[in-house]
């Protein structure tokens, strides 16, 4: 066999393997994305297990620990592997300081009914902010990961009064551009998550916390978000940490400082999400 035809059958070869891949990616974009396979831990004692109902019928489990009228609520939305259980400790710690906890689920995750989608998951977040108690406090949004986007949606609908995002991208195309340069994926990708299209529509004290070593959603991501929100946002390298192992020891410490440092304005904003939360 000539050079020439083994250099027609290897490029053979390798186009249907690029074609096999892109066909994969296609096709099971949303099962790559969202991992709703795992289930909460037994609950700890310091939260009430609730369950909402939306408007499309889905039902989504809620884990909260309330202070009382008036105190701070902190809703956390988790990432695209997460469970309800992923931030119980950092949700009681700071219970015992006085906030309020929600830590939310959405649908097709937890056991929760449902197809997760980009626009189904905004919609369980908004359900979720709308269940929220009369009379709470100030409302503080924290997204991890994949939950960063949702957080980043809902505060710019104006319905928080501060955002805390926790190993944020840029938007989820962006990292599944880095890690499959080769495949047109911003021309397909269907969930899109676009948190740095955002930013302009947020306007409430903002804190980025990222791990130097994120293997997941790269550093230089958080890096990027911090300096299109400008003045708003308070960036916060955490060294030697990647991005499913910042500890509660990692990240009390930094968002109890931006908190306390925070909660005037905070406070002053309280009155206009709340209204815009129901």
């Amino acid at each position: 066999m000539s050079l020439r035809n083994i250099a027609i059958l290897l490029c053979g070869a390798l186009l249907t393997v690029y074609i096999a891949v892109f066909a994969l990616l296609l096709f099971y974009q949303r099962s790559l994305l969202f991992f709703g396979g795992r289930y909460e831990a037994a609950i700890d004692p310091a939260y009430q297990a609730v369950t909402i109902k939306e408007a499309d019928g889905v039902t989504l489990k809620l884990w909260e620990a309330l202070d009382g009228p008036h105190a701070p609520v902190v809703v956390f939305f988790y990432g695209n592997a997460g469970t309800l259980s992923d931030f119980a400790g950092i949700g009681e710690t700071l219970n015992n300081e006085g906030y309020s906890i929600v830590l939310g689920s959405f649908r097709g995750y937890d056991g929760n009914p449902g197809q997760p989608t980009e626009d189904g998951l905004m919609n369980d977040a908004r359900s979720i902010l709308k269940s929220l108690p009369p009379g709470h406090g100030p409302i503080i949004l924290w997204g991890q990961s994949l939950g960063s986007g949702i957080a980043a949606r809902m505060a710019s609908e104006g319905r928080a009064n501060a955002l805390i995002l926790q190993s944020p991208y840029t938007a989820v195309v962006d990292v599944a551009a880095r890690r499959f340069p080769i495949y047109p994926v911003r021309w397909f990708m269907r969930d899109r998550f676009d948190t740095f299209a955002l930013v302009p529509k947020i306007t409430m004290p903002v804190l980025i916390m990222h791990g130097t070593k994120d293997d997941v959603v790269p550093f230089d991501m958080g890096e990027t978000l911090a300096h299109r929100f400008g003045a708003e946002a308070t960036f916060v390298a955490i060294p030697n940490r990647g991005h499913n192992d910042l500890s509660v020891g990692d990240l009390f410490p930094v968002v109890d400082k931006w908190l306390k440092g925070n909660a005037a304005r905070i406070g002053r904003q309280a009155s206009t999400a709340s209204t815009l939360s129901r």
